[in-house]
């Protein structure tokens, strides 16, 4: 399934209202968050992949959604949030519940099923790129 994902996303990649978009080398598959209500804390999911041949690192993110955005490598507030995510070249970053994720720390509003919002990307040689974020209860809705 992720491979497929994966071999099918040079062609899903289009402007950031598709649910995908990239920034040089750095393809960003659809991106989705789960439900989430107001004040507490969300996850957002989207692949990523490096075509390129010189890693890049993901450094961070930003939405007006929420107060802050940590890169997380699991669902335990226990664990330290991670600094950036290594983008090796041609070396998918899977993203899903539970694993690999960005915790949207203080919803400011509801997240709504099918509503959308924006979230910015930065990426230390690529730079910035905005993506839309849909609202669902998981990649295919």
């Amino acid at each position: 399934m992720l491979r497929r994902l994966f071999l099918a996303l040079p062609w899903m990649v289009g402007s950031a209202h598709a649910h995908s978009a990239h920034i040089g080398d750095i393809k960003i598959g659809h991106a989705w968050a789960l439900p989430g209500l107001a004040g507490q804390d969300g996850q957002c999911f989207m692949p990523l992949l490096n075509t390129g041949k010189i890693e890049d690192e993901l450094v961070a993110a930003r939405s007006d959604i929420c107060l802050a955005i940590q890169l997380r490598h699991n669902a335990r507030y226990d664990d330290p949030p991670e600094i950036q995510f290594d983008l090796a070249p041609n070396k998918p970053i899977a993203m899903r519940p539970q694993a690999v994720h960005f915790r949207l720390l203080g919803l400011r509003k509801e997240l709504k099923l099918f509503e959308s919002f924006a979230l910015v990307l930065d990426f230390l040689n690529a730079g910035e790129v905005e993506v839309e974020v849909r609202i669902s209860n998981s990649p295919d809705e």
